[in-house]
């Protein structure tokens, strides 16, 4: 089993808008469609990204939830 309950989802690169309280951050998708609220995965908290508005990442959605995601990398 891979642990996730709906299936992998691809990466895809939005632009950090806004810091949030507790760690979390609002990101935009690069094609401006939807604003959601992304976390740091395990890696990225661990390599001790610092993430400020206007940084380009990397975020996985959540199959469960489409408003929020993981954010995995900086680009």
């Amino acid at each position: 089993m891979s642990g996730e309950a709906g299936g992998a989802s691809a990466a895809r690169r939005a632009v950090v808008e806004q810091l949030l309280p507790n760690g979390r951050f609002a990101v935009r998708l690069e094609d401006g469609a939807q604003r959601i609220e992304a976390r740091l995965a395990g890696r990225a908290r661990i390599d001790l990204v610092r993430l400020i508005p206007g940084d380009r990442v990397l975020v996985e959605r959540s199959p469960l939830d489409p408003s929020r995601g993981r954010i995995v990398g900086k680009v």
